[in-house]
């Protein structure tokens, strides 16, 4: 990373980190994008816990239906990686007004939430596994959809539709 990059930019604990590593492994080119997916990882680890734990506590301590209490740990783990997301992980296009990132945002969740559904009843009443052994699994698959979608929609990938 250029000097004035770096001082135009402010870097925290995270980005100083992957610069560090970029330039141990020769990989400087990749530099932002790795920035970018340490800190969406980082992110995701703390909305999955939170998603698990409420998902744990509905299932296994209040006797609520799996796919009832997925909606409600994904709702809440999805407002949390909402504002992570724009304020630290990606950078939101200024061409978008922050409802329409947020439009968008939840667009792209409610998507993911389909696929997640989609998968736990599949993986719970379909094969027969344990509840949250199908949900890892369908968490992991959703997180590869979710970063692609946000990096696309949020930092302005799509190109707009000129009217």
């Amino acid at each position: 990373m250029s000097e004035e990059l770096e001082t135009a930019q402010k870097l925290d604990w995270i980005d100083r980190l992957v610069i560090w590593w970029c330039k141990v492994l020769h990989l400087t080119k990749f530099e932002k994008i790795l920035r970018q997916i340490a800190k969406f990882a980082i992110t995701g680890v703390i909305a999955t816990v939170i998603d698990w734990l409420i998902f744990y506590v509905l299932v296994y301590w209040a006797r609520m239906n799996p796919l009832i209490a997925q909606l409600f740990s994904f709702l809440v783990s999805t407002l949390f990686n909402y504002y992570i997301s724009v304020l630290w992980v990606f950078n939101t296009t200024k061409k978008k007004t922050r409802r329409r990132l947020m439009m968008e945002f939840f667009v792209t969740s409610l998507i993911a939430l389909g696929i997640s559904e989609g998968l736990l009843a599949w993986f719970i009443n379909g094969m027969g596994m344990n509840d949250m052994l199908a949900k890892v699994i369908s968490t992991a698959i959703v997180m590869v959809f979710n970063f692609v979608m946000r990096k696309l929609f949020l930092e302005g990938r799509i190109h707009e539709r000129k009217t």
